[in-house]
């Protein structure tokens, strides 16, 4: 009844269907009558919402609480907000010899009247444990990070918003000219493997022979696949056909990602806001962080590392629900913008796989990570060992992560609990691996590549502007021969962006008092080596940031290049074929793999045309009937049928089938 159904559903539509695959993926997406999520999901999705919920009330908490600032030279007549007073001017008893030097800030009433207490109370001036007579403070001093952002605010409000429009344009180029991109992407990197062992070798020593094997490996390999490769652009630009023909993926699409950043904003705020948050620290009449704010920083670090995955996830949802719908149009009860349906499951019904499938991949790359970091003291780069493993994890990851998208996929085109969704995939694309991997592996490296560019060139011109700022050099007065090793370290940070954001997060307040001790900074020499901290950590957070944002936009593309592979492997399954897609989608493989003459003599190739998002009239999803397909040198394996959405040629039919 289940297929009769199915059927009359697409027969209502116009459209034919073969019968049911044994996997159970039909040639649409199931919008009405989806099965509810299990047990499993619930619990995924209760721990979603308690994660995002803890994250919003520790930080409206903390920000309600704010209670100290940095004085601001601007005006000699006023050195603080409005509010405010100067804590070593208006809160400290008159005859008060020994004096804290995190009394040099700006604190609200509230905080003036518990430090003019304490002075009052104490006995003597020697009653006051760790306390010394303030020598020379320097009042130009972030003491950490936050404290740094939050006084050249400039800074990160004008780096992220280029951050956006590089990736707005890097988009257009994706679409535009794939080949182009892919071609010169992978010259560079091979380029680049060359140049980083001739650096190592002839400035250091290190030859790592194994550099010089991948680039070689590489290039054998991108002769022999040249085919391939030039079949992986055009997947590429079909993905990108189909964005273009759904506006409503890249509009919910950005809307997703403006929900990300809002996320990353709002998670900086807090921060920055928790660096303003002291309480008295009565032994010596300080101020201090109190102990609940580090608890909530170390609590922000690692849900932070956790939902990025989670954004990473949610994109998939909404990609394979609009490109889904527009591979397959005209299911019972498609809504009107499919993407915005998917944006809602990724909150709803498929937040549980996405969490689920968040925290096993995350996991997964943290333990893999402090694997490689245990094996081999080097960067992967500088040994032949090193190489290796990073080779071995990357292929590991990238099955891992492959299985978990196509397990969120296929519940969007399914529906119920992300355990049985991911059975049905695994069942649909276990034979079909291969071609898979070679698509999405090209289009990774295309994306890897404009990822490491961006994050990398956006990191380093904050580092330098916050070098400017403080009005303290690092960068720029390191020689040659540290400024490349330095900056081949700054690309491995933030190339893990989660790992180095939690760890600038827990290590910028300890690096202060490594460097200041707990009375601050009162020397030049401590001063400087703060200001250093600041615009390293800094610079780590701000290029981390843009290599989270970037890898997010990009698995936007390869979340739409998986769609399509998973549609063309349902509708070979199915053995159907769609005459309207013959223009946008099967044409552009007739170039590279000589099927012309198979794609172009069906029924509707008199009139259908040949351009990218044209629809036909002759919208039809055809079973090519019970004759069996005989092989010949003309037709494609059945994984390239799945890769190219190539059954065979249609045998002509009437208008009464």
């Amino acid at each position: 009844m289940a297929r009769e159904s199915v059927a009359a559903a697409r027969r209502k539509n116009d459209i034919e269907v073969a019968d049911t695959p044994s996997h159970g993926f039909t040639p649409s997406i199931k919008w009405n009558g989806r099965s509810r999520p299990g047990s499993l999901d619930y619990c995924c999705i209760a721990f979603f919402w308690s994660c995002a919920l803890t994250q919003l009330i520790c930080g409206i908490v903390i920000a309600s609480s704010t209670n100290y600032t940095h004085p601001v030279v601007t005006d000699p007549s006023q050195l603080c907000p409005s509010n405010y007073n100067f804590a070593l001017a208006d809160c400290v008893s008159e005859g008060a010899t020994s004096l804290h030097p995190s009394l040099l800030a700006c604190v609200d009433a509230g905080l003036c009247d518990s430090i003019r207490a304490c002075y009052q109370g104490a006995a003597t001036p020697s009653t006051m444990n760790g306390s010394r007579i303030l020598q020379a403070p320097d009042a130009g001093v972030a003491a950490d990070l936050w404290e740094a952002l939050a006084d050249y605010w400039y800074i990160p409000t004008t780096i992220f918003p280029s951050m956006v429009l590089v990736a707005v344009l890097w988009l257009l180029a994706s679409e535009y000219i794939p080949r182009v991109l892919i071609w010169s992407t992978l010259a560079t990197s091979i380029v680049f493997l060359i140049a980083l062992w001739a650096f190592w070798n002839f400035e250091y020593g290190f030859n790592n022979w194994m550099l010089l094997v991948i680039a070689g490996l590489a290039t054998v390999s991108s002769a022999i696949l040249y085919k391939s490769i030039n079949c992986a652009a055009e997947v590429l630009s079909v993905a990108a056909c189909g964005l273009r023909c759904t506006p409503s993926v890249v509009l919910a699409s950005l809307l997703l990602k403006g929900i990300f950043v809002a996320y990353v904003l709002l998670w900086t705020f807090f921060m920055v806001r928790s660096a303003q948050t002291k309480e008295l620290d009565e032994s010596n009449c300080s101020l201090r962080s109190s102990p609940g704010i580090g608890f909530a920083r170390f609590l922000f670090g690692l849900l932070f590392w956790v939902f990025t995955y989670v954004f990473l996830n949610m994109k998939t949802v909404v990609c394979a629900a609009g490109i889904g719908a527009w591979y397959f149009p005209g299911g019972d009860g498609e809504p009107t913008i499919p993407a915005l349906r998917g944006l809602q499951w990724a909150f709803t019904t498929s937040s549980g796989a996405v969490m689920f499938a968040a925290t096993i991949v995350g996991v997964t790359r943290f333990i893999l990570n402090r694997i490689g970091n245990a094996c081999h003291c080097l960067p992967w780069f500088l040994t032949p060992l090193g190489c290796l493993w990073k080779c071995l994890t990357c292929c590991c990851m990238s099955i891992l992560e492959a299985f978990s998208k196509f397990m969120i996929i296929g519940q969007v085109f399914a529906g119920g609990s992300f355990c049985g969704a991911g059975r049905k995939s695994f069942r649909l694309i276990k034979n079909r691996l291969g071609n898979a991997f070679i698509t999405d592996g090209v289009g990774h490296t295309v994306v890897t590549t404009a990822t490491y560019l961006f994050s990398f060139s956006l990191g380093v011109a904050s580092w330098l502007w916050l070098d400017a700022a403080q009005e303290y050099q690092t960068l720029a007065e390191l020689n040659t021969f540290l400024l490349i090793p330095v900056l081949l370290l700054f690309a491995a940070f933030i190339s893990t962006p989660i790992f180095t954001i939690v760890v600038v997060t827990w290590l910028s307040p300890l690096l202060h008092g490594l460097t200041c001790g707990e009375d601050g900074c009162d020397s030049s020499s401590q001063a400087n080596a703060q200001r250093a901290i600041n615009s390293v950590t800094g610079a780590l957070f701000v290029g981390s940031v843009c290599f989270a944002f970037f890898h997010f936009l990009a698995d936007v593309v390869l979340c739409s290049i998986d769609t399509v592979f998973f549609c063309f492997a349902i509708e070979a399954d199915a053995r159907s074929y769609q005459h309207r897609l013959e223009g946008p989608v099967y044409s552009k493989f007739t170039e590279s793999l000589d099927l012309s003459a198979s794609f172009n003599d069906g029924p509707a190739a008199s009139h259908c045309q040949s351009t990218p998002c044209t629809s036909c009239e002759d919208s039809h999803v055809v079973s090519p009937g019970s004759t069996p397909v005989q092989s010949g040198s003309d037709i494609p394996s059945p994984a390239d049928q799945a890769l190219f959405g190539y059954t065979a040629a249609v045998p002509a039919h009437t208008g009464g089938q």
